[in-house]
């Protein structure tokens, strides 16, 4: 196979094995921890799972064969949230957000990064439950450095340098487009139990860096997640976690999903009053057009968590082998809340 076709096949490769499964446009982020904050998922979750008035997370997942080599794969995701109980209700109440995520690979250079702003309303519908619709209003930037790929045409008498022509012809290296999204979310956070969905890309935005009109089909997403077992008294729960993702509802992309799915069991630390430990693991699949299923990826994890604060640790072990060596993702969440603690929440997430 000839170096153009190394290059760009290695580069491409790289980008899709890194998110656990072969997407055609990888443009969406796949944080397995999402699935605690659910604000980083669905608009309409915005301001629920958590007692005090305002909470920031931040997430951070790499991909590598060591954490120094230079094709090291990045990505960081950050969303804060408050909420503002309603005075003429003791339960309803808002919360405004905003989020901001981004990813990028050394290797080509290519970067991906989105940022939002977040409203969502909560009804309470009595009985602790609850609930809500979102709007999410932001903008998707994506570019490439083109220096950083090596193609074919740059290779002369054995020689490599970045200023060859490479013979490719990129219409833009950069580009910015209006994203909008919306959910709904339905939960009670006292029975353990929640499910939404969500919508991203519902404008359709331009995805595409070359002279072509390839754009974004809106996605839809489900999560949920159902505590069979209530931690109280110091003994073991579980608590069941998944998600379904679609790429496009229609086009060359409709076929195209993930799911990630898993059981934990959570424990209360002994001599407190609210430390726990959730440990378990995720199982990542997914298919593409003309693909069979692929169950490609499992995520052990680990988690210690307050009314407060909540850190968690993951991995993602690969299944499948493939053409690099690369090893599996590491992932890192923090999350705090902070402020009062609001009348129209009565207990935090589970």
């Amino acid at each position: 196979m000839d170096q153009v076709y190394q290059g760009m096949k290695h580069f491409h490769l790289l980008f899709c094995c890194l998110l656990g499964f072969q997407f055609l446009s990888s443009q969406d982020f796949h944080f397995a921890n999402s699935l605690l904050v659910p604000q980083t998922l669905n608009p309409g979750a915005t301001g629920s799972g958590y007692l005090h008035k305002t909470q920031v997370t931040v997430m951070q997942r790499g991909q590598w064969e060591n954490i120094t080599t230079e094709d090291a794969y990045e990505g960081v995701a950050v969303q804060a949230d408050m909420r503002f109980c309603l005075q003429n209700s003791r339960k309803n109440f808002y919360a405004v957000g905003v989020s901001a995520q981004h990813d990028f690979s050394t290797l080509g250079g290519f970067y991906n990064a989105n940022v939002a702003l977040i409203t969502a309303y909560h009804q309470h519908l009595g009985d602790e439950t609850f609930i809500a619709a979102g709007l999410s209003l932001g903008g998707l930037a994506y570019g490439i450095r083109e220096r950083k790929l090596k193609f074919n045409e740059q290779f002369r008498n054995g020689y490599y340098s970045p200023t060859f022509d490479n013979g490719e012809s990129f219409d833009e290296r950069n580009n910015f487009q209006l994203d909008l999204g919306a959910g709904i979310y339905f939960y009670n956070n006292d029975q353990g139990w929640s499910v939404g969905m969500a919508w991203k890309h519902l404008n359709q935005p331009l995805y595409t860096l070359l002279d072509e009109d390839n754009s974004l089909g809106p996605s839809f997403l489900l999560h949920g997640g159902l505590s069979l077992l209530h931690s109280s008294k110091r003994k073991p729960g579980l608590i069941l976690r998944g998600m379904l993702r679609r790429q496009s509802f229609s086009g060359n992309n409709s076929k195209q999903w993930q799911a990630l799915a898993g059981p934990f069991f959570q424990i209360q630390l002994p001599d407190t009053k609210d430390t726990h430990f959730d440990f378990g693991c995720y199982l990542r699949t997914g298919a593409a057009t003309k693909s069979s299923f692929r169950a490609n990826t499992i995520v052990p994890s680990l988690r210690m968590s307050t009314q407060r604060f909540s850190f968690m640790l993951s991995y993602d072990a690969d299944l499948e082998k493939t053409k690099t060596r690369f090893a599996g993702g590491m992932e890192l969440m923090f999350s705090y809340s902070f402020g009062q603690r609001d009348r129209c929440v009565v207990c935090a997430g589970f």
